[in-house]
């Protein structure tokens, strides 16, 4: 198992020269901070952050486009089979149409079609979804945001140089690496794409305590999106379990972004309620029955 040590000017940039040298990801590595950066007096008696980068046994790297491919052939296959059951449906309407036709049967009157009938199955109930949101990405912008850049060059130095978009939104400023990278520059659950967000937001951030901090959203291929709706669908089915059973259901550790979808998932949903429980990094979502 590999183990080694870097310095930098920060923490942050002693991880940074560590993968690049190692060539691996942040996923792939476990850290471990030797010393953190002090600035001295005056710049006497300054010290280097130190950190040990210790590869994993075994990568942790998830081919998100693995699991993309996999949601939508089921999703192909279920529309493929929806038709079909269409189909015996309405052959089983035709032969009672040519039943009534004939006259009065000895099973007596015809019954009501059921598929006209109203149906009150509360196991069906979904939560409201929100609108999907569209993003005005631009490579001008991009070109006119320092942490942008920062992006570019992050990519550049981590051989997987792409272009970098940017879009300014109510909710902060949106950066998109427009390019394919089969899931390497996502992760394990995105965990790589959450620690280059979280270097993009200091860059953002630095200097800016009379501006006031910026959100920044860092996405590839879509991911965010498709992450959310996976989330969501996630939590409607636990929450129909939990509804059914009576026993809540806890859900796996996520981070607060992960956890604020799904309390906004269910926050419409009648029969439950959600909550959070335990410390970082297992802190996870709890479904509970609604008393």
């Amino acid at each position: 198992m590999r183990s080694m040590e870097f310095s930098g000017h920060s923490v942050d940039e002693a991880i940074f020269i560590g993968l690049n040298e190692m060539g691996v990801t942040i996923d792939e590595v476990e850290i471990e901070t030797i010393q953190s950066e002090s600035k001295g007096l005056f710049g006497i008696g300054a010290k280097q952050a130190v950190v040990r980068l210790t590869q994993r046994e075994v990568p942790l790297v998830m081919e998100m486009e693995q699991v993309y491919r996999k949601e939508k052939e089921a999703s192909f296959q279920q529309r493929r089979e929806q038709p079909q059951r269409g189909d015996r449906r309405d052959r089983r309407d035709g032969e009672r149409n040519d039943r009534s036709q004939r006259g009065p049967s000895s099973y007596g009157a015809p019954r009501q079609d059921r598929n006209n009938a109203p149906r009150t199955d509360l196991n069906r109930e979904r939560a409201p979804e929100a609108p999907q949101e569209h993003f005005d990405y631009s490579e001008e912008l991009a070109k006119n945001t320092p942490c942008a850049m920062f992006l570019s060059d992050l990519l550049t130095k981590m051989n997987n140089p792409a272009p970098v978009l940017a879009a300014d939104t109510d909710n902060g400023l949106r950066l998109c690496i427009d390019a394919e990278t089969m899931g390497l520059l996502i992760g394990r659950r995105g965990e790589t794409l959450d620690a280059m967000q979280y270097l993009v937001s200091l860059v953002a951030n630095k200097n800016r305590k009379e501006e006031g901090y910026i959100r920044v959203t860092l996405d590839t291929e879509g991911y965010r999106s498709r992450r959310e709706e996976t989330l969501k669908r996630l939590a409607r089915k636990n929450a129909q379990h939990v509804r059914q059973t009576g026993r809540p259901v806890s859900m796996e550790p996520m981070n607060p972004y992960e956890r604020r979808i799904l309390h906004s998932a269910l926050q419409g949903f009648s029969g439950v309620t959600t909550h959070s429980e335990g410390e970082e990094p297992n802190r996870h979502v709890v479904i509970t029955p609604a008393k």
